[in-house]
């Protein structure tokens, strides 16, 4: 039942996928041509938000959320930090939190040539996660967007939890947030690698996404800096424990 029910989701996403191209990438590449970026996002944002909550619902998906009113006001230069577990955190927070957001991924993505565009339309930063040089482009690309007035999001373990549980943050990937002076909105992503990933039959999944207290990084002194990753991962850890408790 698991892989029947998989196959009927691949069935549904990947038409919606290819008509977003022609519905959504195409008319953004064009509005973008002609210097109209911000209808250009809008559009992207619209249809981008519609096919997050289509893979959602294929998937059995039921989100619940918490704290979306904590997340700061459109203007604000925002770094989301979230813990990853699964292929579907992405649609899910965008669904969930409707947040719109550049993601910081991997560059193996360049590969798939659907996703590749929408990738390259939201603002996403590849990395390769291989290489040093290209961990600190991905930062300073990340940077200029901030500065932009483009949310970055980044998931700091560099990739999916095997298990579930919450892994080590990597520390250097907060600088996305800290040079550019961001406040950082953690995320905390729990359940989700039941939709696909450990996926048990056709039942409902649910999966729990919260937004912790923004955390202002601009006026950090040295200390505060140092104590930053810990205080970024002792707020997910919080929230995941407590979903933990109630599941």
């Amino acid at each position: 039942m698991k892989y029947i029910h998989l196959v009927l989701a691949v069935l549904i996403v990947v038409p919606v996928l290819i008509i977003s191209m022609f519905v959504a990438v195409l008319p953004a590449a064009i509005m973008r041509l002609f210097k109209a970026d911000k209808a250009a996002d809008r559009w992207m944002r619209i249809h981008g938000t519609l096919v997050s909550k289509t893979i959602v619902w294929s998937l059995n998906t039921k989100l619940i959320v918490e704290g979306v009113e904590k997340i700061p006001p459109k203007g604000t230069p925002i770094c989301f930090v979230g813990n990853h577990q699964s292929m579907i955190d992405i649609p899910a927070v965008v669904a969930g939190l409707h947040i719109w957001a550049g993601f910081i991924t991997k560059k193996e993505l360049k590969r798939i040539p659907i996703l590749s565009a929408w990738i390259k339309s939201i603002n996403c930063v590849y990395i390769d996660r291989k290489s040093p040089r290209s961990s600190v482009e991905a930062i300073l690309k990340g940077v200029d967007n901030i500065r932009k007035g483009i949310p970055m999001f980044v998931f700091p373990e560099g990739t999916r939890s095997k298990t579930g549980e919450l892994g080590e943050f990597k520390t250097g990937s907060l600088k996305l947030a800290t040079r550019a002076k961001a406040v950082i909105v953690p995320i905390t992503i729990d359940g989700s690698r039941k939709s696909i990933e450990q996926k048990v039959g056709a039942k409902r999944v649910i999966v729990h996404l919260s937004v912790a207290d923004p955390i202002p990084t601009a006026d950090l002194d040295e200390k505060q800096l140092k104590e930053l990753p810990d205080r970024v991962y002792g707020a997910i850890e919080q929230q995941f424990k407590s979903f933990a408790a109630i599941t």
